[in-house]
């Protein structure tokens, strides 16, 4: 058998020695660190174990605080940003009590065209010098009341709602006609109702003629066609509905710049309705005297009877027609349910359903006319406790823009718990729910059909909530009647 080859072992490089201890003190050592070492590695152990078993008990307990700071004013990119992820927010909402039924659709025909007048006659920027700034109710009218409101009432929603704001107000303004009015479809055609209705939307964001370089022109030509569509008894067309919601316009339009000649237009107008009313305090359509007493018409007779009396106007009989609204509403009143009947008929109050809307119309004109504290007040809240608006499933109500326009008011004034269960969910719906290009249109079958000029109206008055009026649980502070009144002289009084 051949040997096999020799494997010559590899060289082996020498390592450095390294210096030792001295051999006593490593002796020492030795001898030491074998019980020693053995019990600080038995210590460790142990200590490592209780921290494992421990450690998570102690943080269950543990209490964490987290302080969020919203910013006072958020910017434009910042609302762009919470816009597109509002839109993937998904909602859990409960379903509104069966008993609400559908509104009867407002009575907002057109019933005879009026002839255009000239109206570059109706001299309204030369009278608007200096802008009244205007104390207590109006104060959240301004830039910075605006931005105080929301960040007090609006939570954590209030930049995407003031930007939904804006981009409503830019649409309407590109959608106003050559004449200065606005004009929807369907029932909501007539064209003093909704000049008034967008109007109010340009005054509640404190946007006047004089104060406003964007919008001034566009809140100009609208009044100036309110005031020319004005007839001698004072109404717009003898429409109820329209007439209540054109002098509510002009009376805050009045009380925000006091142009001395929407003054006479303004106490003309309120002077109809307080000749419109019944006896009962009730109102009907065409301001018949025939016992009806429909609560959607009275609401807007009664907003603009209180937007008038703070503005000042002299009607006779004005503050007692008032407190007879108070009656014919609280008349419509279920105690039994907290909701209010949309029209009885006399002696027929059983006949009249009653509604979401109605209920929303009841709560919101007591608590504007100085009685939120009362029983009707109280349970119609009660009645509507649970109630959550959903933009795309608008159950319980034919005309859910309508309704929550007062609703949500009616809610802002109650304030507390309620209104924050309330706008989490409203201010994401309405939101969620807007047209890119600013507008919107009901997710209310039957409301749909009236078109984007109502739709962008009622929604956009409804998000200026927050700063539209001071809540009227809050104390409010009044201007002192001056012992002598000039001709264009406001004096606010609340009641």
């Amino acid at each position: 058998m051949a040997d096999e080859p020799e494997v010559k072992p590899e060289a082996v490089a020498e390592e450095p020695r390294k210096p030792r201890l001295d051999p006593r003190i490593q002796r020492i050592i030795d001898h030491v660190w074998g019980p020693t070492g053995s019990v600080i590695l038995h210590i460790l152990i142990v200590i490592l174990l209780i921290n494992i078993v421990l450690v998570p008990e102690k943080l269950e307990k543990a209490e964490i605080e987290v302080t969020v700071i919203e910013p006072e004013e958020s910017k434009l990119e910042e609302f762009k940003k919470e816009l597109e992820q509002l839109k993937d927010i998904e909602i859990d909402i409960k379903p509104p009590e069966a008993e609400m039924v559908s509104e009867q659709p407002p009575e907002m025909e057109n019933p005879t065209a009026q002839p255009q007048e000239d109206l570059a006659a109706l001299d309204i920027t030369s009278d608007a010098q200096s802008p009244l700034i205007m104390k207590g109710l109006f104060a959240g009218r301004s830039a910075g009341g605006r931005a105080s409101a929301l960040g007090k009432y609006a939570g954590r929603y209030g930049g995407a709602t003031e930007a939904a704001v804006i981009k409503a107000l830019e649409w309407l303004k590109n959608h106003q006609l050559q004449d200065g009015s606005w004009s929807g479809v369907g029932s909501s055609k007539n064209a003093p109702a909704m000049t008034g209705l967008a109007l109010l939307c340009f005054l509640a964001h404190g946007e006047t003629p004089a104060t406003s370089e964007r919008y001034g022109p566009t809140v100009d030509r609208a009044i100036k066609f309110l005031v020319s569509k004005q007839k001698d008894d004072g109404s717009f067309d003898g429409n109820s509905y329209a007439n209540g919601i054109a002098v509510y316009a002009l009376a805050e339009a009045y009380a925000l710049t006091r142009i001395p000649s929407l003054r006479t237009s303004m106490e003309s107008g309120v002077a109809r309705i307080v000749r419109g009313q019944q006896d009962t305090g009730a109102y009907t359509y065409g301001y018949e005297k025939n016992g009806r007493r429909d609560t959607s018409v009275a609401g807007w007779q009664a907003q603009a009877m209180k937007a008038a009396y703070i503005a000042g106007a002299d009607v006779p009989g004005l503050k007692e027609a008032m407190e007879r609204c108070v009656n014919g509403l609280k008349m419509n009143y279920i105690p039994e349910s907290g909701k209010f009947r949309y029209a009885p008929q006399p002696g027929k109050d059983e006949g009249s359903n009653a509604s979401l809307a109605c209920t929303g119309i009841g709560i919101l004109c007591l608590q504007l006319l100085g009685h939120h504290e009362s029983k009707e007040v109280d349970g119609g809240l009660k009645s509507m406790e649970s109630y959550q608006a959903n933009y795309a499933s608008p159950e319980g109500t034919g005309r859910p823009l309508y309704a929550w326009y007062y609703v949500a008011q009616a809610m802002f004034h109650k304030g507390k718990g309620m209104w924050e269960r309330w706008n989490n969910t409203f201010a994401r719906e309405m939101v969620k729910a807007q047209n890119e290009d600013g507008s919107w249109v009901s997710g209310g079958k039957e409301e749909a059909e009236n078109g984007p000029v109502y739709g962008t109206t009622f929604s956009a008055l409804s998000l200026m909530v927050y700063y539209r009026f001071l809540p009227t649980y809050q104390p409010i502070q009044t201007e002192a009647k001056p012992t002598e009144k000039a001709a264009d002289d406001v004096v606010v009084e609340v009641i």
